[in-house]
């Protein structure tokens, strides 16, 4: 039985809401927004999300299509297919299932008149490699599923404070001298983000500091963040850093 992929992105698209709780245009939304530096960070993110790895991937396609789904405007039964799977035959990877119609189609469809294609959505600006020492890329690794959620959080620093040094604490990243008004702790767990925030009132998500904060023995960074979603790197996050920022004089 062979496999009628423009069918099964229809399928997908519409119930996209109903099993995610996003249609289409709000996940390429959160795509864009998290930034995140390479096609498969941004699959495991989805994964990390709850997405099956497929679903995933056929999303990141979509985002790489300029949002655009890879079979619109392909008719019903003029998708292409792939023959039904033999006995002895090794399964092709999801990525081959999902390569963009223009590079399987049938040459007699290729050649039918179609219009041109509207040309892809420029990608969010991400932050240049350079901008993060090897060294704290190295142990941004260490976070794994967390990793893209930790880069994230990085840039937002180096918007908020565009001239803060970065140096190596350990597990942690100090971010700000002489004295860090930020710190960036990862693991394989979550991320956390401790600030400089002086008598700053606490609340659910934003806690009082560790003492040590990660810095050393008797040093405190006043408050604290516990993050492992990248939806709570928001408009909120960015003032409190940049309010940190400012008090230590960074």
């Amino acid at each position: 039985m062979a496999i009628d992929f423009g069918e099964k992105e229809r399928e997908f698209i519409e119930g996209l809401k109903e099993n995610t709780g996003r249609d289409l245009a709000e996940w390429m939304q959160a795509i864009t927004d998290a930034q995140l530096p390479h096609r498969n960070d941004i699959i495991d993110w989805l994964r990390h999300k709850g997405l099956m790895f497929s679903k995933a991937s056929w999303l990141e396609r979509i985002h790489h299509n300029g949002g655009r789904p890879i079979y619109a405007g392909v008719p019903s039964g003029a998708a292409p297919r792939r023959p039904a799977r033999r006995r002895n035959e090794p399964r092709l990877a999801p990525t081959t299932l999902l390569r963009p119609v223009q590079a399987i189609q049938p040459a007699a469809i290729a050649a039918s008149p179609a219009p041109p294609p509207a040309a892809p959505a420029k990608p969010a600006p991400m932050p240049a490699p350079s901008s993060v020492p090897a060294d704290i890329e190295a142990l941004l690794g260490k976070a794994k599923a967390y990793r893209p959620l930790a880069q994230l959080i990085l840039a937002k620093v180096r918007q908020a404070a565009p001239a803060a040094a970065l140096s190596l604490r350990e597990s942690a990243v100090a971010i700000g001298q002489p004295s860090p008004f930020a710190l960036l702790g990862v693991s394989p767990k979550e991320v956390r983000l401790h600030l400089a925030l002086g008598d700053h009132p606490f609340d659910e998500t934003l806690k009082k500091g560790q003492a040590g904060g990660g810095l050393g023995k008797g040093e405190v960074l006043s408050h604290m963040l516990v993050l492992n979603d990248a939806r709570q790197v928001d408009a909120r996050l960015t003032e409190l850093i940049a309010q940190a920022a400012s008090r230590t004089g960074n």
